[in-house]
């Protein structure tokens, strides 16, 4: 089993992170510039993002009050990706949640660009800061990277018959579509449970410029995918 291979869609950050006008941020976290007020950058109607003040929704969309936006996918730049064929090829995936609670709201919609409409929420809760998703490819991850040798004398009276321990945090730093669920607060056989199940990754978004420390993750179960129901959706927060 640890020879698994899954293919994933991987999501890279673009460089700098944005917040709110309104908001007064610190100048400590203000002096290496990759934070900026919204109004200084290019942000493209319907640009796939995570986080941050500015959503770009179908019109008349009835914004979840109890959640926060967490971010969006242009499916016309993730999908070209998907080695599975399990996501749809064009509109947009919308998702919201409360991290401190663990729910949340996806939705689909199949518009173009053109047909959203910008909304601006300024808050300084989760989620307050927002990145737009520069790229997203094709590759892939192996289960056996989670496991790694013991650093000392009492991790190894853990280690299996490989003489390996579970490594809790690898595939934190990684932000992708599909592949091994990753929570570091989650014993290995949570996330073995999860792995040989139906749930599938739909959005995990770590800690290779994203975020700076905390794992948010989307499940979706695959029936559910192929039926583009994103009503029964599962959300994670890992932080240690």
């Amino acid at each position: 089993m640890e020879n698994q291979i899954f293919d994933i869609i991987e999501l890279r950050p673009a460089t700098k992170h944005y917040y709110g006008d309104s908001l007064k941020m610190p100048e400590i976290l203000l002096e290496d510039g990759l934070l900026v007020k919204a109004s200084t950058l290019d942000i493209p109607l319907g640009h796939s993002r995570y986080g941050g003040p500015i959503a770009d929704l179908p019109e008349n969309f009835d914004y979840p009050e109890d959640l926060r936006f967490a971010a969006q996918l242009d499916l016309k730049q993730i999908a070209p990706h998907d080695m599975y064929g399990l996501l749809p090829k064009t509109g947009h995936l919308f998702f919201f949640a409360d991290i401190m609670e663990d729910k949340g709201l996806v939705v689909y919609a199949d518009i173009d660009n053109s047909e959203l409409v910008r909304v601006v929420k300024d808050h300084e809760d989760n989620f307050f800061e927002g990145v737009l998703i520069k790229e997203a490819f094709a590759t892939t991850e192996k289960l056996s990277d989670r496991y790694r040798d013991p650093e000392d004398e009492y991790e190894e009276e853990d280690a299996n018959d490989d003489g390996l321990i579970w490594d809790y945090f690898e595939g934190s730093e990684t932000s992708k579509i599909f592949g091994i669920f990753t929570h570091c607060q989650a014993q290995e056989q949570q996330i073995l449970d999860v792995v040989n199940s139906d749930k599938l990754v739909l959005l995990q978004i770590g800690e290779n410029g994203f975020n700076d420390e905390g794992v948010f993750s989307v499940l979706i179960e695959l029936e559910d995918l192929k039926a583009l129901n994103f009503s029964n959706c599962e959300f994670h927060w890992g932080q240690s």
